[in-house]
């Protein structure tokens, strides 16, 4: 019975579950438990990934876009033949007709005095080095052809992602895991 009250009392402190050791036997232990070596690889489908590590990095093998894409809707142009445009001295160019959604590959190109409509994503017709927002034009009817009015001047790059510009072929797109 004597031994009842010193039970009570170590049971009391929890000392039963302390185990007191300096920060480096407790890295040492945690260590020993611990397997940071690679376990080989397997190619698995990304439905079974989750939880995984990769074996080596994935390299880009195309350039994301592939193509020099709109990133507003509008029209593509040729800048120089937008310098000086404003609301009081719009520039007019004479519509292309195609228009070009994302998905659609160009079949015109912008020549000179001309321009294309594009929507946001879609790609970039040759001859075109801008793309003007569609709020910064007016269409209007010119003897039976439609004529936009540009209202801002361009410059050159405006409103393009450049192909390669998320990713460029060659780049790491998702590193392997490091031990």
């Amino acid at each position: 019975m004597n031994d009842i009250p010193t039970a009570l009392r170590s049971l009391a402190r929890q000392e039963q579950f302390l185990d007191v050791v300096d920060r480096d036997t407790a890295t040492a232990r945690f260590h020993r438990h611990l397997k940071l070596r690679p376990l080989g690889a397997e190619t698995v489908p990304l439905s079974q990934a989750l939880g995984r590590v990769l074996a080596r990095a994935v390299i880009a093998d195309v350039d994301v876009p592939g193509f020099d894409r709109a990133s507003v809707d509008g029209f593509a142009v040729r800048a120089d033949e937008t310098v000086g445009a404003s609301e009081r001295t719009p520039k007019a160019l004479a519509l292309n007709g195609e228009i070009l959604t994302p998905g659609t590959v160009p079949q015109l190109s912008v020549g000179p005095g001309t321009a294309t409509l594009i929507a946001t994503g879609g790609m970039v017709p040759r001859g075109a080095d801008a793309v003007i927002m569609v709020e910064h034009t007016e269409t209007r009817d010119d003897d039976g052809s439609t004529v936009i009015e540009v209202r801002r001047a361009a410059a050159a790059g405006q409103f393009i992602a450049f192909a390669g510009s998320d990713l460029a072929r060659g780049e790491t797109v998702l590193a392997r895991a490091r031990y």
